[in-house]
């Protein structure tokens, strides 16, 4: 743990972890149970994995975990590279590969970081909303030449059906208004675009704390600088530059969480700060 400030007195604590060389730090989530857990991607190797770290100290718990279709399978999902991250339920992560040749996703894969292993997975299934109790999803189908789709309720603790809802859409269509969003379901506050006579400006305002992310022209030329500054009741406690010369600002670089600022430094590393 470190402690960060600005000169002015005012010190946060605050933590980093690397990704490793040539990582880029892709997704974050926020499972119960204290844990931030991520996917990261090597464009040069083509791989992607997950990790999971003690939210406030910034532990390693888990690394370069690789999800795979099956518990004891050597197939990973999505061939090892196009996955993301869809959902959480209680500590347990959920992804998801892409349809072939389409940023559409495809299947559905439980993983419990902490024990480093596969709870479930269902390749047929396309996730569509988070109930809490149950997972809304669908499955792709051709019936009589023209494509549809068939909805379920499964069981997000072992990937059970729990109800069929078939072909119909309204009900599907109600549940999924219904369905709490991911940033309330796990307590994130993301930033608001603003503009200024300097240049694009990222906040967020919670209560006594507000981050702003501020993006310039860098010293290179086609370049940018993006920084981010938090403060609490008026007073700056945290300042850092998240990106010294990136070919485009690095907009939702950071979000809030509770008493904790997240955000990502030169593409490979995560920082946590604590606010209060």
């Amino acid at each position: 743990m470190n402690a960060s400030g600005v000169g002015n007195g005012a010190v946060a604590r605050s933590w980093s972890w690397h990704a490793g060389k040539g990582a880029v730090v892709w997704q974050l989530m926020f499972p119960e149970g204290g844990i931030v857990a991520g996917l990261k991607r090597n464009p040069v190797s083509r791989t992607a994995s997950l990790f999971c770290l003690e939210a406030e100290s910034g532990r390693n718990i888990s690394d370069d975990f690789v999800p795979v279709v099956a518990e004891g399978s050597d197939l990973p999902v999505g061939e090892g590279w196009m996955i993301g991250l869809e959902t959480t339920h209680r500590g347990v992560l959920f992804c998801h590969a892409f349809q072939s040749g389409s940023p559409e996703h495809q299947g559905l894969w439980a993983v419990d970081l902490l024990s480093r292993r596969m709870v479930w997975g269902r390749p047929e299934a396309v996730f569509a909303a988070n109930l809490g109790d149950a997972l809304l999803v669908y499955r792709n189908r051709m019936f009589a030449g023209f494509p549809e789709r068939e909805y379920w309720l499964i069981d997000p603790r072992n990937g059970e059906v729990i109800e069929s809802l078939g072909t119909g859409h309204e009900r599907p269509n109600l549940l999924r208004i219904s369905a709490e969003s991911e940033e309330s379901r796990q307590g994130i506050v993301l930033p608001e675009a603003r503009m200024s006579a300097d240049g694009p400006v990222e906040v967020i305002e919670a209560g006594v704390v507000v981050a702003e992310g501020r993006h310039t022209p860098s010293l290179l030329p086609g370049a940018w600088s993006s920084t981010v500054r938090a403060s609490v009741g008026g007073l700056t406690v945290h300042e850092a530059t998240m990106a010294a010369a990136s070919p485009a600002p690095l907009f939702n670089n950071f979000l809030i969480r509770g008493s904790m600022l997240y955000y990502i430094k030169e593409n490979e590393e995560l920082v946590g700060v604590m606010l209060s």
